[in-house]
């Protein structure tokens, strides 16, 4: 029995994604890690790069920009994305490492739930220099 609203058929057979998806056969990480490992010269992001937890994706990847963005919208040069898979005190210290060796004009954390919902966490962020933006599904 489906949940919630689903989409007739012939609504979901016309569904085209906003850009093409790769084949099958390709490796995200393969393609992207030469271009990261070149940007994170130095060993402090060299164990975060080679686990795969670290990647940096210039903007020639990004695809063409959109044309819901505004005139004067500007694509950042690059995008890093690091991937944990708790909140812990290994996993702040790696961000830490990210932050000091790229220097970020921005940080975007995405998190489950559960995390959301923790009062002593959301706390924290609002005390903090970081602003929160809530899952619009919560």
């Amino acid at each position: 029995m489906a949940v919630g609203p689903t989409a007739s058929p012939a609504a979901a057979a016309s569904f085209r994604p906003p850009i093409p998806p790769p084949p099958p056969c390709f490796d995200y990480r393969a393609a992207v890690l030469a271009d990261t490992r070149a940007a994170a010269d130095g060993p402090a992001l060299a164990g975060l790069v080679d686990s795969g937890a670290l990647v940096r994706i210039p903007r020639r990847r990004f695809g063409p920009v959109p044309a819901w963005r505004p005139p004067d919208f500007e694509e950042p040069e690059e995008v890093w994305v690091l991937g944990t898979s708790h909140l812990s005190a290994g996993s702040v210290a790696d961000v830490e490492r990210v932050l000091r060796a790229v220097r970020p004009d921005n940080v975007v954390v995405e998190l489950c739930r559960s995390r959301q919902d923790d009062l002593t966490f959301l706390h924290s962020i609002k005390q903090s220099r970081f602003f929160f933006v809530p899952d619009p599904a919560s």
